[in-house]
Formats: structure tokens, sequence, C-alpha cells
């Protein structure tokens, strides 16, 4: 498994949810002396474990991966930004170990990358040993194992590009996808545009079963208008159908190649 990147995320008018993150500078770890990012990574978990929203989370996530007949699912995470600096990554990021604990997932399965990560980021995620994954590939990951895609406030581009790169009836039933309501960008970006520019998620989204995770009393920015979502095999349409038929993919403009979440 393996990595992301893209533009900076910007939300079409008229919804507003989660933020673009280059604005969301939410609060930089420690305001006068700095607090080691280990230190402020376990306030963080001590904060979220002690809410019953986790295990709301939890339960949702355990629920999900057995509707889809899923055990031991390997852990893809992009888009984190940097939970050695700053309140929200951080939080996502105890999320994603908290929840990977739940399901007694080994540490080695669960691959990370962002490339906003500083050499701090990098100490902090080797010491908890997940898996850093050094290469960017904008989000196009194989996933041939049942697999989470755990992706907080991606850019749009990214989630198309993990779609179109598992598109088969063998792969999209083993995802399981924590990440922005797809329905949402059905619903505010216009529909020649999606489908044209981003195909997968114009063709995935009406066939999805998606549980938005609830607010956050602790951390509600951090987790706003993320969802877990996945389809069944059942509910896919058969090989024939042109919804397999995906168009070429376009050449890739300067502002995809910058990167997501450069300034978080």
């Amino acid at each position: 498994m393996s990595t992301h990147d893209g533009a900076t995320f910007e939300y079409t008018r008229p919804f507003q949810s989660a933020r673009p993150r280059k604005n969301r500078k939410n609060k930089k770890t420690g305001s006068g002396a700095q607090i080691a990012p280990a230190v402020a990574l376990d306030r963080t978990r001590q904060e979220l474990i002690t809410d019953v929203w986790i295990q709301e989370c939890k339960h949702l996530i355990r629920e999900s991966l057995h509707l889809l007949s899923v055990t031991s699912p390997e852990v893809l995470c992009l888009g984190l930004g940097s939970p050695a600096a700053y309140r929200d990554p951080r939080a996502q990021l105890v999320f994603l170990l908290e929840v990977s604990d739940d399901l007694s997932l080994d540490r080695s399965n669960i691959s990370v990358y962002d490339p906003v990560f500083t050499e701090e980021d990098e100490r902090l995620l080797d010491d908890i040993r997940v898996r850093r994954l050094t290469e960017n590939r904008n989000a196009a990951y194989a996933l041939p194992n049942p697999s989470i895609a755990y992706m907080p406030h991606c850019d749009l581009q990214l989630y198309e590009n993990i779609l179109r790169e598992n598109w088969t009836s063998n792969r999209l039933p083993k995802l399981l996808l924590i990440a922005n309501r797809f329905s949402e960008y059905v619903d505010n970006v216009p529909s020649q545009k999606l489908s044209a520019a981003f195909p997968c998620v114009s063709r995935i989204a009406p066939h999805l079963t998606s549980q938005p995770l609830p607010p956050c009393p602790s951390h509600p920015t951090a987790f706003n208008n993320i969802a877990i979502q996945y389809i069944r095999l059942s509910d896919l349409p058969p090989s024939e159908d042109i919804f397999w038929e995906l168009p070429p993919v376009p050449p890739k403009s300067g502002s995809e190649e910058s990167t997501n979440n450069a300034e978080r």
C-alpha cells in the first residue's frame, strides 16, 4: 500500500463543511514552550478515549466491516497533515490508532503518507511503529487485499485516483472508505462537471452505503463531513454495464502536481 497528493481542497459552494486545510492552522503544539510530539499525541488520546464518541465510531466501523465480510483489513492513511505540529491531524492520527487497535490490527499493516510530513512527524510515526511510505503516487494505489482507506478531508482528485486504481468488481467491495461524504459532491458540484472530471466518484456515489461519523465534541473540525462509505458486491452494476467503462485519464495540470494540505 502507499500514498497521496493533490491540490489544496476547496469545497464547492454553497455547502460548507471541512475548511480547506491550508487555512486550517488549528492550534500548533504548545503556545510557548514546545511540547514533545509524543506527549501531545498522548494528551490527545486521553481526550478522545474518555469520550463516548470514539466508542460510537468504533462500533460503526466494526459493523460496516462485518457487512462487507472483512475481518483483517490493511489500512492506508493519506492526507493526515502534520500531527507533530497541529491539533486536528493529531486527533485524526489518534483516531486511526484507536480504530486499528480496536480491530486488533498489527501496526505493520497501517501505511501512512503525506508529503507535508516533517522530520518530527517521521520520528513520531516511526515511534508508534506504523509503516511510513515515502513515494507519492497521488493516491493511485492498488489495494488487492481488503482495506480501509482513511483519507480525512483530502482533495477530490485523490478520491478519484484511488477509486480508479481499484475500479474492479473484485476490489471495490473489499474497500472501506473513511473520507469526505461523496454524496455532497454529487449534491453540490454540477453533474456534468463531476461526471467528466471525476467519473469514478460520480458513478459510485449513488451505490454507496454511507454512515457519517457523529460530531466530535472535543475536535469538531477534525472529523466534520467525514463518513464511513462502502459498496457491497450485490450493489455493483453487472460487468457489461457502462459503469465500468472509464474515460482515459486526462493530462495532469500544474495544480494537480501541488501538495495537498501543503500548509497544514
